[in-house]
């Protein structure tokens, strides 16, 4: 069963007259509880499209469902994580997760408890009042990650998360993330600049082509977790999607 359908969407921006065509004619289902990654060259709209998803920019035709009905805005059955960590400076970490739930008008003691069962999932029970500049890169994504899921959304959104990290933190991240998708069953749409990230983490893989941005190809990845980043399954695909990508940057040159 669809959770989120794309029918038929394309952005586009006009700036001193002229129309930039940013996403064509994008159509796509995704399931419930899937795991699905964009990849695509820089500049192909997969921000944009995952804000789209969000709510945060509206499409210039087309439209998107959510268990039937249209996205129009934000939403908290649709969390966020932005590769910015985008925490408040001046929260502590079980303030930074009690936020979304402290706006909706849960109760203090009640967002407070829901809020320490997500930093516990996340693995900083022992850093709740920490400020964020007391924490490392991944710790920041972690409490991200913690204050989307609190409001206990249908999709977790993740906009490259992972980028800003080190190559050894970004694999403990990826393993984590797949622990914590284990446990909450949610549908999670993930962009991606890394070949072998999306192969890691994927059910599927879109691929995007340059802009505009169209669906050039669709992978399933349909081997079992956890995945062997070397072996022969995860090089075929990586060559696919490697032979897919080289050939949108070829035609842009």
């Amino acid at each position: 069963m669809a959770l989120l359908e794309i029918r038929n969407l394309s952005k586009l921006y006009t700036s001193d007259g002229k129309e930039l065509v940013v996403l064509k004619q994008i159509n796509l289902d995704i399931k419930e509880n899937e795991f699905i990654c964009f990849i695509g060259p820089s500049g192909c709209g997969k921000t944009t499209l995952l804000r789209i998803i969000a709510g945060l920019e509206e499409p210039s035709s087309g439209a998107i469902y959510l268990n039937g009905e249209m996205i129009k805005g934000p939403g908290p059955e649709r969390g966020m994580v932005f590769q910015e960590y985008s925490l408040f400076p001046w929260r502590t970490v079980l303030g930074n997760v009690a936020f979304g739930p402290e706006l909706n008008g849960v109760p203090k003691q009640e967002r407070y408890e829901r809020a320490k069962q997500y930093i516990e999932m996340v693995g900083l029970e022992r850093f709740e009042s920490r400020y964020p500049h007391e924490l490392s890169g991944g710790m920041k994504q972690r409490v991200a990650i913690a204050r989307a899921l609190v409001n206990n959304p249908k999709a977790l959104l993740m906009d490259e998360p992972f980028g800003a990290l080190d190559a050894q933190t970004r694999n403990i991240m990826q393993s984590e993330l797949l622990r914590i998708w284990g446990e909450e069953k949610k549908t999670v749409v993930f962009v991606t600049h890394s070949v072998d990230e999306a192969i890691y983490l994927a059910d599927r893989i879109v691929i995007l082509s340059a802009r505009p941005g169209s669906i050039k190809d669709i992978i399933g990845v349909d081997f079992h977790r956890p995945r062997v980043r070397t072996s022969f399954e995860v090089n075929t695909i990586r060559d696919r999607i490697l032979c897919d990508l080289r050939s949108e940057i070829a035609a842009t040159c």
